[in-house]
């Protein structure tokens, strides 16, 4: 049996596996249920789909995580950005000391010795409500940017998996390939051999048929380590142990379709709504517009200072300390204040209007940054799809040429070096159509990511 006969039955017999266990496992959950029995299995191949992968990159990777933990930090920034309206309280007790000279309040200057205890709440009101509501909703849309920004690192790392997942896919197929034309030319080897026995063929064609098969077998070699290597690439995004030995389910490949062809405007147009960077861009300058108006109302509105002190308040002479009684202190206040973040402050104001300004040149670069993404990756897709259909075109003429071509061969009309050469473009054909097809996927999700979808 061959290795890629081999490679299609582990594949089915993995997806009976999955089908008889997917309502207990999930695709993660089957894919550590495989990684828990590698060493049981002598390390073997892990066997991963484009769901498992698609799932696995935005779950299990450290920038995905990074992302989502600098939005829960805004999100902790803002609730503390609405708790700063809230008083503050403050329960204790105190004591207080003199002895020697003091001086009343009409003057008169004498010797006391006195003590004093306190025992009570506090409660403290210190407003600028101008600054403290602008910059409450400048945190709420902080937080709203950096969750649509920690969506746009999950989509950029589930993209760069889909595509080191066809890397490995499209490597598998071209070691398909090259195993199946290795194994025809070395039957086609055994053959001339006979016929060079019988008289019927000559040595030399023997030998260039020999020269052929190890030209393959070099070639098949370096597949295998394209193979390897896309399989690195792919366990360092999903973050999997560098040993896993991951392997594609399926090592067919098939044009599909996930975006349907519209003209570039209408894709621009879906991009500019659905896109996660421009909600977050969006995001942004609301905050920026916000913190300017902080800078520019937010003195005008006046700040409130209060206060309330309630509990027992107990002294006396030195050896008299007195009776514990109630003591209540009350005091309110508004005020404006005026300098810097106050009244007259020209340059808070115009440090708020630059970094509006800037904010929304940023948003600008985004836009323009999100049309590039879409109009390459639609024409990228247009052109490999041609590309697919060329190729199936070369696949089915390089196919017609190498049979003729051992026709003609066995009927001592032709040569050996016009089988071994349609042999070889058959083979390039073959490999040019899987290349074409995994662009054309490729960038079919590299569209539905641009496109927000």
């Amino acid at each position: 049996m061959s290795i890629g006969e081999e490679l299609v039955r582990i594949c089915l017999d993995l997806l009976r596996f999955r089908l008889r266990w997917e309502v207990v496992f999930s695709r993660a959950g089957l894919l550590v249920f495989l990684w828990s029995w590698q060493g049981a299995l002598a390390a073997a191949p892990a066997f991963v789909d484009l769901p498992a992968v698609m799932e696995l990159a935005g779950a299990n990777n450290d920038e995905v995580k990074l992302a989502r933990l600098k939005h829960s930090e805004t999100l902790i920034e803002e609730r503390m950005a609405w708790q700063r309206f809230w008083p503050s309280f403050s329960l204790g007790t105190a004591f207080r000391g003199h002895d020697g000279r003091v001086q009343d309040i009409a003057g008169l200057v004498f010797d006391a010795s006195k003590r004093q205890y306190s025992l009570g709440t506090e409660i403290l009101l210190d407003w600028a409500p101008g600054h403290l509501y602008f910059s409450a909703l400048a945190a709420k849309q902080s937080a709203l940017a950096a969750g649509h920004l920690a969506e746009s690192a999950r989509r950029d790392i589930v993209l760069e998996a889909v595509r080191r997942y066809y890397r490995l896919l499209t490597a598998e197929v071209e070691l398909a390939i090259l195993e199946e034309d290795l194994q025809l030319v070395r039957e086609y080897g055994r053959q001339l051999h006979g016929a060079v026995d019988a008289g019927t063929a000559f040595r030399t064609d023997e030998l260039r048929v020999e020269l052929e098969v190890s030209r393959q077998e070099r070639r098949l070699r370096e597949s295998a380590e394209a193979r390897d290597l896309a399989a690195a690439a792919l366990a360092e995004t999903l973050r999997v142990p560098p040993e896993t030995e991951l392997r594609p389910a399926k090592i067919d490949l098939l044009p599909v379709r996930l975006i349907a062809p519209l003209d570039d405007s209408t894709h621009l147009a879906e991009a500019a709504r659905n896109r996660p960077e421009m909600h977050a861009a969006a995001a942004t300058r609301e905050a920026a517009e916000l913190e300017r108006d902080r800078a520019r109302l937010a003195p005008v509105i006046p700040n409130v200072r209060g206060g309330y002190t309630f509990g027992g308040l107990a002294g006396g002479i030195t050896g008299n300390p007195g009776n514990l009684g109630d003591s209540n202190d009350y005091f309110m206040g508004f005020g404006w204040k005026v300098g810097p973040g106050g009244l007259f402050d020209k340059q808070s104001r115009k440090l708020a209007e630059t970094r509006r300004d800037a904010a929304t040149l940023q948003a600008g670069e985004v836009r323009a940054s999100i049309g590039r993404e879409v109009v390459e990756a639609s024409a990228r897709s247009r052109s490999a799809r041609d590309r697919i259909t060329l190729s199936e075109k070369s696949v089915t003429a390089a196919g017609q040429m190498a049979t003729l071509a051992r026709e003609r061969q066995a009927s001592q009309v032709g040569v050996v070096l016009e089988y071994l050469l349609a042999r070889e473009l058959l083979t390039e054909a073959k490999q040019n159509r899987a290349r074409a097809v995994t662009e054309y996927n490729t960038a079919q999700h590299e569209l539905r990511v641009a496109l927000g979808r």
